[in-house]
């Protein structure tokens, strides 16, 4: 019984690990801030008993207040299956100051680069 839970303690604190931030870095570029980053997500779902591990590269601008960013998915476990490119995730957000109110726009590409649908929307912090 012992072992059983040292294991899942140890399996747990592994996961948390693991779903941070890889790694990020912000450069300052003209007064701008560039951010360069990645974040890996290993999860485990128990009703299906399956294992999962995304890792996400994403770069972004911030200037006069809008963020632009870029990023793209990858499934770490299926590398082997040759389909690692899945798309790009563009995505533009504006911070409306004095408020708690974020304006956004998403659009997002397959793996041929073909764009889909544009989501608009507005997001509020409290």
């Amino acid at each position: 019984m012992k072992t059983i839970t040292i294991s899942i303690v140890a399996v747990m604190g592994f996961l948390a690990i693991a779903a941070t931030k890889v790694s990020s870095m912000d450069f300052s570029v003209a007064g701008q801030t560039l951010s360069i980053g990645a974040d890996s997500d290993l999860n485990y779902t128990t009703g299906v008993e399956e294992w999962e591990w995304e890792l996400t590269p994403s770069a972004g601008i911030t200037a006069m207040g809008i963020g632009l960013s870029v990023a793209t998915d990858i499934d770490m476990l299926e590398l082997d299956e040759g389909e690692i490119f899945q798309g790009l995730d563009f995505t533009a957000k504006y911070k409306i100051p004095s408020t708690y109110i974020n304006l956004y726009t998403e659009i997002s590409t397959d793996s041929n680069l073909e764009f889909g649908d544009v989501t608009v929307g507005a997001t509020v912090n409290f």
